[in-house]
């Protein structure tokens, strides 16, 4: 009976401690282990093994469910539902975000060092709630001094991976911009790009990198914009040759470098600074090609890129694009800067919303608060986030309706940052790259569905982790018109 019990009390003690580890496969291995270090010779009455292994199945349960649905830290400022109809009154800048750390959930790559001195934030990318990088410039010795944090927490903890051997690029990106890099992408835990104007892939994690050339186009084509959905990657490129100036699309898997061109390809236009971006949910996605006015567009339908008419073709002002679903997309268009609207209510900044994927769109009633904004995103059909100017006194601000246009709530920013990218990874966690004179700047996240944002401080992590495939890709954030991803 002592046996029995001592067996009982392994079981348990053992089953208590994995409870709190990170790993969930480690609990097969070590509750298979246990019976072999019971006693011999002894056979254990039925009920005790009964009760042992009802212990046993109700604790690797808990533990299961306490690694999968671990809490998030508190955001500065309590949650709310990203349907709300009525938002609350603005805050008067974002504030430092002062949070415990939960367990990080582990991936794949390398496991990181530390955080470098002097960050400061280019891009992001999150392929998960839990697992995002950031693209930056740090202080260092021998340049080029390109950085790259990863999160495995949501953000709360980071560590540094390698980075591609290159220096972040002048932005925008431009055709014959010097070499480097503005953005990043991450499909998962292996497959990741760096781009804008050249292209880099990483297959394992950001252990490696490698600089990658897409056949089909001119000598110095540069990569304009990029993004993965649906196990593929797709690219805009800058193609400038003999033969015109154009914005060609390639595609690739996301795990291989096997890029192929499409034939569909647009004008760049005439202005001194053109600007493409690209949009995908699922196997939809969008492009947009815009030189102070909307030039031209392409969708994919069925895994083919065809020609497109954009919205605001005719309002002779930019526009931006984002999408909540393959189906619903947003477009805000500032009407009338070279030259007045057709109508009246098409002058300054107004939302188009589509709900066929693109096929048409219908103009929302009322003017967005921001002007010029170069970065939008959506949660869904009723939430709505713009970034830029709310005039020339009141600075930058990140505006947001929870009702589909009806009202708005703004959130200012320092007097000396602007937000060049801005997107949504779930309903409620979101993302903003604040950047001040164009050398880098802050990340900023939301976690209750655009309402507040919180400065994030590269804060590293406490413990080196056990990798592990086990992440999933999510819809990443919306590249802006004139924002880096």
């Amino acid at each position: 009976m002592a046996d029995d019990e001592r067996f009982e009390g392994e079981l348990r003690r053992t089953l208590r401690d994995l409870a709190a580890e990170p790993a969930p496969e480690r609990l097969v291995e070590r509750v298979a282990a246990i019976p072999e270090r019971t006693p011999t010779g002894r056979r254990r009455s039925a009920w005790r093994v009964a009760a042992a292994v009802a212990a046993a199945a109700v604790l690797v349960l808990a533990a299961s469910v306490a690694i999968l649905t671990r809490p998030e830290a508190a955001s500065p400022i309590g949650a709310a539902p990203a349907s709300t109809a009525s938002p609350p009154p603005a805050a008067v800048s974002p504030s430092t975000a002062a949070v415990s750390s939960p367990s990080p959930v582990a991936s794949v790559g390398p496991a990181g060092g530390a955080v470098p001195t002097g960050f400061r934030a280019v891009a992001v990318t999150f392929a998960s709630p839990d697992l995002g990088w950031v693209l930056g410039t740090s202080t260092c010795a021998t340049p080029p001094c390109t950085a790259i944090l990863r999160t495995s927490d949501g953000g709360h903890t980071w560590v540094q991976i390698p980075a591609p051997r290159t220096p972040i690029s002048q932005w925008p990106v431009q055709p014959g911009t010097s070499p480097g890099v503005t953005g990043l992408r991450f499909a998962d835990a292996r497959d990741g790009w760096a781009f804008g104007p050249d292209l880099w892939a990483t297959h394992d994690g950001g252990a490696t990198w490698r600089q990658v050339t897409i056949s089909g186009v001119s000598a110095g084509a540069a990569v304009e914009a990029l993004e993965t959905s649906a196990g593929s990657v797709h690219a805009v490129l800058y193609d400038v040759g003999s033969g015109g100036s154009w914005a060609r699309i390639a595609t690739s898997p996301a795990g291989t470098d096997a890029w192929t061109l499409s034939a569909t390809k647009v004008e760049i236009g005439a202005g001194p600074v053109p600007q493409a971006q690209l949009v995908l949910q699922g196997n939809t996605g969008w492009m947009i090609e815009v030189d102070r006015t909307v030039v031209g567009g392409a969708r994919l339908v069925n895994g083919a890129w065809v020609s497109w008419t954009p919205p605001c073709s005719s309002v002779l002002g930019p526009a931006v694009l984002a999408a909540s679903s393959p189906s619903d997309l947003v477009a805000s268009c500032d009407g009338g800067i070279w030259g007045p609207a057709p109508t009246t209510q098409q002058q300054g900044e107004h939302l188009y919303v589509s709900h066929d994927g693109g096929v048409s769109f219908s103009e929302v009633p009322g003017s967005v608060p921001i002007s010029d904004p170069p970065t939008v995103a959506t949660a869904g059909q009723a939430v709505i986030a713009v970034a830029g100017s709310l005039g020339q006194s009141q600075g930058p601000a990140i505006a947001t309706t929870f009702d589909a246009g009806q009202s708005w709530a703004t959130f200012r920013l320092q007097p000396n940052e602007w937000v060049t990218y801005l997107g949504f990874t779930t309903p409620t966690q979101g993302v903003a790259i604040a950047q001040a004179g164009g050398q880098g700047g802050s990340l900023l996240m939301t976690r209750d569905g655009g309402h507040t944002w919180s400065t994030i401080t590269f804060a590293a992590a406490r413990a080196a982790t056990a990798w592990r495939t086990d992440a999933t890709a999510a819809t990443p954030g919306r590249r802006s018109r004139s924002g880096v991803p």
